[in-house]
């Protein structure tokens, strides 16, 4: 094998950290994990310490380089989107690291959404106007700790100040601003206007590059701790969410990608954007000609973990919740479920709904409301779906990938609620794939990303089933109904 044919594929994820050693044609060499703690000091509060993720990754690199026999051609990396961590002039943090489920925020999205900033916000950079942006967290922490917002020399995700670590320098790629509220993909650079809601000038932020942006000179000091050589090529990658668009569907945008892990998300890769007039969907940048368009749900496989302990007592194993779940009739006899136990994201993008169940009768067991729930959840994700199309286009198959879809059961309802084929990958480090294939591009080891991501296996493949679906949709209007008018009561109150 040569020289340039191994990349490492960093992701960094919510709660743990996966680096993928693969080649460009997409072999699988060897993988290592490790997770970190999430921290809820109090309501709202969703933080975590950035040293012990970044000692996390440094560990997963050196495991992962202690396999190899072969030198690599470069590292790529993903990482979560919308953390905000505040540091000093030397690099330090003075606060802990917010992440994306960091609601605390949530009085400033509310009273900046429906403004007409919040909307020209909206449509310049991409992000809908929500608790989970920085846009959002800077503007809680000018007004809520203003000692530190003083003092702070930069607002940086998570990736930035690992880079920084890493290199000494302060970029990052169009795919992680795109995430932060703070980003116009018209100029690509920072909104002026943003800036101003949030109380902070552009030099407090990193410059924004290519996700194809290529950095050099590793600290010696992290060359220590991970074993990479110090002149290795470092691609600063993308977001979690695009590249596991990259990953599955490639630059084909008749194929979405379906992520159903704790939360979820549906997206599609689309060179032709509409604008959202309902700000239902987010617009991220892959490339500056690729956006990757979709919208997340808070309130995925946390309600199977909801019905494991508070309907069923951790009584039986997930699977079995799963099982009991799928010997009820599709539809769960008319059982509506709005699974938003963690306010929600798309469609609504309302921290404060709530969720609950409706059209109960005496004869629902809990394994009704089990199933009702789950339908729930994969209902919500249509509703993003209808949105994505409305605003890119028809899509004619789906990806799914996540924890939950490893779930017969979970795909095929995927399948039967959007009537579509839905496949599931047979690799499970699809997001370090993801960049993997971006990195091998940016470093040239690749003449497209189109000639690079056309190896991508199915495991399974699942068809809708007519019977089903047209339970399915009868079921899914009253979901979106009654959905419609607990988002309006929660409005209002």
């Amino acid at each position: 094998m040569s020289q340039a044919s191994i990349m490492l594929g960093i992701d960094v994820g919510t709660t743990s950290v996966k680096v993928l050693a693969a080649d460009i044609e997409g072999k699988n060499i060897c993988a290592e994990d490790a997770s970190y703690s999430l921290n809820q000091p109090q309501d709202g509060y969703r933080e975590q310490n950035p040293r012990e993720i970044l000692e996390a990754v440094h560990q997963t690199v050196k495991a992962v380089l202690e396999q190899l026999n072969e030198p690599i051609a470069g590292v790529s990396f993903s990482t979560a989107m919308h953390s905000l961590l505040a540091v000093d002039e030397d690099g330090n943090p003075i606060t802990p690291m917010l992440t994306w489920a960091d609601t605390r925020s949530q009085k400033y999205a509310e009273e900046l959404r429906d403004t007409d900033l919040g909307k020209s916000i909206y449509q310049k950079g991409g992000a809908p106007i929500h608790a989970m942006l920085p846009l959002c967290k800077i503007a809680w922490l000018r007004d809520h700790q203003s000692a530190i917002f003083k003092q702070a020399h930069k607002f940086l995700s998570f990736k930035e100040w690992l880079l920084y670590q890493w290199v000494g320098e302060y970029v990052i790629d169009y795919s992680m601003a795109t995430a932060t509220g703070l980003f116009n993909q018209e100029t690509l650079g920072w909104n002026n206007n943003a800036l101003g809601f949030a109380g902070i000038n552009a030099q407090q932020l990193s410059k924004p590059v290519p996700t194809t942006y290529v950095l050099h000179g590793l600290n010696k000091k992290i060359v220590e701790a991970t074993n990479l050589p110090i002149d290795i090529p470092i691609v600063l990658g993308a977001s979690d969410g695009c590249l596991a668009n990259l990953y599955a569907s490639g630059m084909n945008p008749k194929e979405a990608t379906l992520s159903l892990g704790t939360s979820g998300a549906i997206r599609l890769i689309s060179q032709n954007v509409s604008p959202d007039e309902q700000m239902r969907i987010f617009n991220y940048l892959l490339t500056e000609e690729h956006h990757v368009l979709g919208g997340p749900t808070n309130n995925g496989g946390i309600i199977l973990n909801w019905l494991h302990e508070n309907l069923y007592h951790g009584k039986y194993s997930y699977e079995e919740v799963l099982t009991k779940a799928a010997q009820v009739e599709p539809g769960a006899d008319k059982l509506v479920c709005l699974p938003y136990f963690h306010g929600e994201r798309a469609p609504f993008w309302n921290e404060r709904i709530q969720g609950g169940y409706f059209g109960v009768d005496p004869d629902h067991t809990v394994d009704y409301f089990a199933r009702a729930a789950l339908e729930g959840v994969v209902y919500n994700m249509y509703s993003i779906g209808q949105g994505l199309e409305d605003a890119a286009g028809n899509f004619d198959a789906i990806w799914a990938d996540g924890g939950v879809t490893r779930s017969d059961f979970m795909v095929q309802l995927i399948a039967d609620v959007f009537g579509k084929p839905v496949y599931v990958a047979e690799s499970h480090h699809g997001v370090a794939e993801g960049a993997i294939m971006l990195g091998s591009y940016a470093l040239g080891l690749v003449n497209s990303l189109e000639n690079v991501v056309k190896n991508t296996k199915k495991e399974k493949e699942f068809g809708p089933n007519p019977e089903h679906q047209k339970v399915y949709q009868e079921q899914y209007e009253r979901f979106r109904e009654w959905g419609k008018v607990v988002n309006q009561k929660t409005i209002q109150s």
